[in-house]
């Protein structure tokens, strides 16, 4: 009876193990599945599955394909929702648009809804927190010290990862991702993912070799992710969430022009690097998408 039941729970492991052994070696041959990207990676997965080879890695293709979806700035702008799009990299040929402003529309419809997806993660365990503060849930010891780690907290109450664990602007994100990437043409988007200009990788600077080698990502969802946790988590950057939370207790939601004050450790340029991503939130029109809200239909779960 014994080896029966035996035989019967090999028999029935066998499909998951299949399933993740094909998973694998779809990955070992270059071809990661959206399963993969979803269970593995732990990836958001939506209608990017629904274009065509063409639309995912010709700028021109993808840009007729965003349209034909009726996704654009302007609705969105207007109270649309976003797309659940979720491309794993820029274009290559993205630089070679001749027309400056659909390079730029382009861009910002590939962001925005990583952003948005990234933002909903971290929101999501800021609500938990905020119940756990507000007595509306219990205390979960292992998810605090966990959470706390990860944001670099000395500290594991509520109270003090909540200004840590909060939402980036998107009008932010999407600045300093254009200002880092060149609008999502440099080398280090194209080698590596890399939307941000974060180091601690293995691409090394062309014209300075000894310079900080830059970081590289699996996904443009992996690079989103890695941002948004370096603003909440490093100490170079106190001074943006202690302002973030100065205006989260006045009531107001927080903007992309007034956090970019607080970003001069970013950049050795200081205060002209704040200058010039205000300038580009200004001259984009970007505050119009920190309201931005995520349509949820066609999310992989």
């Amino acid at each position: 009876m014994a080896e029966t039941e035996t035989k019967s729970s090999v028999i029935a492991l066998l499909p998951p193990l299949l399933a993740v052994a094909g998973l694998y070696v779809l990955v070992a041959i270059g071809i990661e599945s959206p399963l993969w990207r979803s269970l593995v990676r732990g990836e958001p997965v939506g209608l990017e599955t629904r274009l065509s080879s063409d639309e995912l890695t010709q700028a021109s293709a993808l840009d007729s394909a965003l349209s034909r979806m009726g996704y654009r700035l302007e609705r969105v702008a207007a109270g649309a929702a976003v797309p659940p799009l979720f491309l794993t990299s820029v274009p290559a040929d993205l630089d070679g648009v001749p027309q400056v402003d659909t390079k730029k529309q382009v861009f910002l419809r590939l962001m925005l809804p990583l952003v948005l997806v990234v933002n909903e993660e971290i929101a999501e365990d800021r609500a938990r927190l905020q119940a756990i503060a507000q007595g509306k849930k219990p205390r979960d010891a292992d998810w605090l010290a966990e959470l706390a780690e990860r944001y670099q907290s000395p500290s594991a109450e509520p109270s003090a990862l909540l200004r840590r664990v909060d939402v980036v602007p998107p009008s932010l994100a999407l600045a300093q991702a254009a200002e880092e990437s060149g609008w999502g043409t440099s080398r280090f988007v194209k080698e590596g993912n890399n939307l941000f200009g974060q180091i601690g990788g293995d691409i090394v600077p062309l014209d300075d070799s000894a310079g900080p080698a830059m970081a590289s990502y699996d996904s443009l969802h992996a690079a989103v992710r890695a941002y948004m946790l370096n603003l909440n988590s490093h100490r170079a950057y106190e001074n943006l969430r202690r302002v973030r939370a100065q205006i989260r207790a006045r009531g107001a939601s927080p903007d992309g022009h007034s956090l970019a004050g607080a970003l001069g450790a970013y950049s050795e340029r200081g205060q002209a690097y704040v200058d010039g991503i205000r300038a580009l939130i200004r001259h984009n029109g970007l505050l119009r998408f920190d309201h931005a809200k995520l349509n949820k239909q066609g999310i992989l779960s």
